[in-house]
């Protein structure tokens, strides 16, 4: 088994990624590709939609994922949670091998444990429809926190890697330099959590989503969105450009 992390794909939007990776027709089943939020199927159903997902289906690599902001997420509001790897999950349909990594779970994947949890404030909802093409679930609140807590208590605050969308306050300035607006970056109650799980949280290294950037911007962080990593590697300078 071997594990690699991604950024957003944005339903069909962003998969070219995938599709000119060279490693992934030498994968298996047994190896997984973890999209750090914004996997954005499904969306509206179409027909190009439908052959995206077949297509991601088809990888002989499994694909999964936590939630970003742009997720349709009365679909996932209907599906029903799975105990898989120690972690709860959910299938993206009955026989669909594609596997959402729920809120506030520890998992367990090539010998490592991985928090996840997924969620962020769409900076553009003011545009969007609710509950059409944006939803007020986006965002963890008190309840998933609690649950956070506790199943970070239940392995002693000791995990190897973190995978969210978002990051925590302290990180927003460094993600976002030196694109406009970095220095006022927005806060929300998630990225509020997040600070929290800074100075509590024994981990190797956190992965996350969300920016539209490749890049380390601190010691143990890792922004991913064209690039595709290895779970526990860090980006290359070649890889950032």
């Amino acid at each position: 088994m071997t594990v690699y992390v991604t950024g957003d794909i944005h339903g069909g939007v962003d998969m070219q990624k995938l599709r000119d990776w060279d490693l992934g027709d030498s994968l298996t089943s047994d190896d997984y590709l973890i999209i750090a939020g914004d996997f954005g199927f499904p969306w509206d159903f179409s027909a190009e939609e439908c052959a995206d997902i077949a297509w991601l289906e088809s990888r002989p690599y499994t694909v999964l994922f936590v939630d970003g902001n742009h997720e349709r997420f009365d679909h996932w509001a209907e599906r029903p949670m799975e105990l898989w790897h120690g972690g709860l999950t959910q299938r993206l349909s009955d026989t669909s091998p594609i596997r959402r990594l729920t809120r506030a779970e520890v998992f367990e994947l090539d010998g490592s444990t991985v928090f996840t949890m997924g969620g962020a404030t769409s900076v553009d909802k003011e545009y969007r429809i609710p509950y059409s093409s944006w939803w007020p679930q986006e965002l963890p609140d008190e309840r998933n926190f609690e649950e956070a807590r506790a199943k970070l208590d239940s392995v002693g605050w000791t995990v190897d890697y973190v995978i969210t969308h978002t990051c925590s306050t302290r990180m927003l300035s460094s993600t976002l330099y030196p694109a406009s607006g970095w220095n006022c970056p927005s806060v929300d109650r998630l990225t509020a959590f997040f600070d929290e799980l800074e100075d509590r949280l024994d981990y190797k290294r956190w992965y996350y989503g969300h920016f539209h950037r490749d890049t380390n911007p601190a010691e143990r962080h890792t922004v991913l969105y064209d690039c595709i990593v290895r779970l526990g590697d860090e980006l290359q300078p070649w890889d950032i450009a």
